[in-house]
């Protein structure tokens, strides 16, 4: 599925037969759903959809035992839309983010070339199940948001497939997908985005949710067979930089995925 043809793609190496136990499918979705949420830019009624949202975040990791991690976020409220404006300005700023930039090709990509085939590997993904971005978004396939989205319509696909009956090749069709996009895009940055977002002079909320993005992941991960990896470096202009990441070591990488509200055009 990567369109990656001159770099080594980190899903190499993808184990053939990991995946999470019948029937969390559909329990990981609503927590990639609050994750998706909580990262997308502020919009009017986002802090109550967020609060919305969180009772059926909370129910999901507590059934995936990250009972800890529901506990830390289950006093976070925000205010109202103003309060969450205010958060994310001072997280993210005004333009991209050079601290914690929120675009997976943004990190550990040590030529210009390898981000474009990034952004296009991603977009690859979304195409392949028929997704496009909703209307009026303008925006990057590989911000934290859409890859998260994605994730969560992957996770929905496999849920649907097994309370219809489709049969063990399309579940494990939809796992594999899940491992791919992990591996190559999504397992690979989310995590030095978390650590740096942490590391921001004023995090706010966002702390919390970095938190929760990071132990949440790495127990996907290891649902999915799929190993941990070295914190990627961030992009520095066009300085260009050997990669160890790329050379194939680690089956991790960095991507996006589709927008609020999305265009579901695909089916199990």
């Amino acid at each position: 599925m990567s369109v990656r043809t001159s770099t080594t793609t980190r899903s190499d190496r993808v184990p053939a037969a990991a995946a999470p136990g019948p029937g969390a499918a559909a329990v990981r979705a609503a927590v990639y759903r609050y994750l998706a949420m909580a990262f997308s830019d502020p919009s009017a009624g986002a802090a109550a959809a967020l609060g919305q949202q969180w009772p059926l975040a909370e129910a999901a990791l507590r059934k995936l035992g990250l009972d800890a991690d529901a506990a830390a976020c289950g006093g976070l409220s925000v205010a109202d839309d103003d309060a969450l404006m205010r958060a994310h300005v001072a997280v993210f700023g005004h333009a991209v983010s050079k601290e914690c930039p929120p675009y997976g090709a943004e990190y550990g990509q040590a030529h210009i070339f390898e981000k474009t085939q990034t952004l296009a590997d991603v977009a690859g993904f979304y195409r392949a199940f028929r997704l496009d971005l909703a209307e009026g978004v303008r925006d990057r396939p590989d911000h934290i948001a859409l890859e998260l989205e994605f994730m969560e319509f992957l996770c929905l696909k496999q849920a649907l497939a097994e309370a219809d009956g489709h049969g063990p090749e399309r579940v494990e069709f939809c796992i594999k997908v899940q491992q791919r996009f992990l591996a190559d895009h999504l397992g690979f940055w989310a995590f030095s985005f978390a650590r740096r977002l942490r590391c921001r002079p004023e995090p706010g909320p966002y702390a919390a949710w970095a938190a929760l993005l990071e132990a949440f992941l790495v127990q996907e991960l290891s649902a999915l067979g799929l190993p941990g990896h070295a914190d990627p470096f961030v992009n520095e202009g066009t300085v260009d930089r050997v990669d160890d990441s790329a050379c194939g070591a680690c089956p991790l990488a960095a991507a996006g995925a589709i927008g609020e509200p999305v265009e579901r055009r695909g089916r199990a």
